[in-house]
Order: structure tokens, then sequence, then C-alpha cells
């Protein structure tokens, strides 16, 4: 019983589409974004420079390593 309820589970799960999925947000919505964060948003290229600014703002230091760019020019 299990293994048909498995089966079954398989088969409706695949035989759906992912291009029917609504999409979360716009492709504007989603270049305003980026935007905002690669251009309205202060950036440092290395690390000692974004601690030693942190240590005399006393603000946070968010790290992000990604491969590519974050606009989607990989």
């Amino acid at each position: 019983m299990r293994k048909i309820f498995l089966s079954m589970s398989a088969l409706i799960l695949l035989s759906t589409s992912a291009a029917t999925a609504k999409p979360l947000i716009t492709g504007q919505e989603a270049q305003y974004r980026v935007r905002e964060l690669s251009v309205g948003m202060p950036w440092y290229q290395n690390l000692p420079q974004a601690l030693a600014e942190s240590n005399k703002t006393g603000k946070l230091v968010v790290w992000i390593h990604m491969l590519g760019k974050i606009d989607g020019a990989t």
C-alpha cells in the first residue's frame, strides 16, 4: 500500500510543470531590487576596509561571498 502511495505521489509531482508556477515577483520588481542592492547601498570591496568602518560607526558587517554577479551577468 505504501509503495502504491509513493508511486502515485511521485507521478502527481512529476506531472506538474514548473512553467505553470506563478512567479513570486515580476521581472521589473526583481530588476528594481537588484538595482537597489547593487547601487543604492554602499559596498566595500575588501573585508578589512569594511571592518575598519564598522569599528568607527558601530554598524554590523554583512559578508556575502558569491560566484558571479548579483545583477545576473555571471
